[in-house]
């Protein structure tokens, strides 16, 4: 997987250090806290930047940083210098993502002393808010459950929380040993994310298990779906410190409950899912496959656990699948959509449990709750419902685009050659499904 550079500004005023929102309409990172910055581009001068301090540190980072801080912030990072309202740059830390993520950034943190507050002309489709703060201040906002931050973000403001003055905090790469561990991930607080690899549809190939329960409670783990008994044995693992409760499954597909079972009689708790869910998974791998175990049918309002102290309820979220789950606390601060959405590749709803219809009026009351996170279960969070109205109106386009296909009496083959022209050819069977789907819809609505 390619690495891409990028680097970052930590400007630092007196005891406060400023942070960015990030739009949520964004491809990377959506609606997350950051600091300002952005991927180094090959157009980057590679020679030494002739402004003072910028001199100390590689010719084509420092260009790339003075860039993305005029871009975002509407600042000249080298008037700042000459002027003296910048009195010291100097390299904070760096981080690498870990191999398991769609894009692999290294992120390069350069401390930026100011003597002055600055004025910022913010680029508004970037950045969606600001905040002057000291580290513990961000901190509290983030143990809160009220921002998403990646973790070296999260480290950063830990080290400066520890020594507001330091810097060349050194490499604080998350180290993940995946040999014998499966990873976890906190971008939001109390919400601890396992990225398992899973048996999926390309070009997923992890389901997102989630541990949630407040601290010094029981957890429930949800969607557990190892692709492996050696992934099994690594998720117990990892799973050996915390007290899990019960297992909760969001709906019947494979890349959902794989191992489930296996991993339940091992901690020796229950499963819990919808009745739907139950019966189709009995129909396909049949009784025993919970044999031994203790299965408990949840349905909307259930009360699962609690989060920063509130009750996380279910959801019924029929759509790509009738039996599908979803979770969320009662202030909506976040929202598990399970598969109603991805942010790697394209959701299926195939029959006979994808509905299109029902997938259609799922989003739409969704979008309308307007929780604050989104959660799939194959990609990370994102802040806001954007990604649901922007699937739910590409799925309109493609209804339209398919229904005058059908006026013009092409076949469904001919609908797929024209629609997903450039789709891999093993991705072909699930366009095909999605494709019927939309016709069903369809002769249902008597559009067709």
């Amino acid at each position: 997987m390619r690495v891409i550079d990028s680097v970052a500004a930590v400007f630092c005023y007196e005891d406060r250090f400023f942070l960015v929102r990030r739009q949520s309409h964004l491809h990377a990172f959506p609606g997350y806290d950051s600091f300002p910055g952005g991927k180094i581009d090959a157009e980057d001068p590679v020679s030494q930047h002739p402004a003072r301090f910028l001199l100390d540190w590689g010719g084509q980072k420092m260009h790339a940083l003075v860039r993305e801080i005029q871009e975002e912030l509407g600042y000249d990072l080298p008037a700042g210098i000459a002027s003296g309202q910048v009195t010291s740059v100097k390299l904070l830390a760096e981080a690498l993502a870990p191999a398991l993520v769609p894009a692999r950034f290294r992120l390069y943190f350069f401390r930026i002393d100011l003597k002055t507050l600055p004025v910022f002309t913010l680029d508004p489709g970037e950045i969606a808010d600001t905040f002057w703060e000291t580290p513990q201040q961000s901190l509290e906002r983030f143990h809160r459950g009220d921002a998403l931050m990646v973790p070296p973000l999260r480290w950063v403001l830990e080290e400066l929380h520890r020594n507001p003055q330091g810097y060349d905090f050194g490499d604080l790469s998350p180290q993940f040993d995946e040999d014998h561990y499966v990873p976890i991930l906190e971008p939001l607080s109390g919400l601890r994310i396992l990225p398992v690899p899973c048996n999926s549809i390309p070009p997923a190939n992890r389901t997102n298990a989630f541990l949630i329960g407040d601290e010094h409670t029981s957890k429930i783990l949800v969607d557990p779906s190892p692709d492996s008994p050696e992934t099994l044995e690594n998720l117990l693992r990892t799973l050996m410190r915390d007290h899990v409760r019960a297992l909760f499954l969001t709906h019947h597909h494979p890349d959902h409950h794989e191992h489930a079972p296996d991993l339940a009689r091992q901690l020796d708790v229950p499963i819990w899912m919808s009745a739907d869910t139950r019966s189709r998974i009995v129909q396909k791998l049949g009784s025993d496959y919970f044999a031994g175990l203790k299965v408990e049918i949840k349905q909307e309002g259930d009360r699962l656990t609690n989060w920063k102290g509130e009750a996380v309820l279910v959801h019924e979220v029929p759509g790509h699948d009738a039996g599908q789950l979803a979770l969320a606390p009662e202030s909506l601060r976040w929202f598990i959509v399970g598969d109603l959405i991805q942010s790697v590749g394209t959701v299926v709803i195939a029959a006979p449990e994808g509905d299109m219809a029902a997938y259609f009026q799922t989003l739409e009351r969704i979008i309308k709750l307007g929780p604050a996170v989104i959660i799939p279960s194959h990609g990370m969070p994102m802040r806001g419902t954007c990604r649901l109205s922007a699937t739910l109106q590409h799925r309109r386009e493609r209804e339209t685009a398919i229904q005058e296909l059908h006026v013009r009496g092409k076949t469904q083959t001919e609908m797929l050659d024209i629609i997903y022209h450039a789709i891999d050819r093993h991705l072909r069977p699930f366009a095909m499904e999605n494709i019927k789907s939309h016709l069903a819809k369809l002769r249902q609505d008597g559009q067709i």
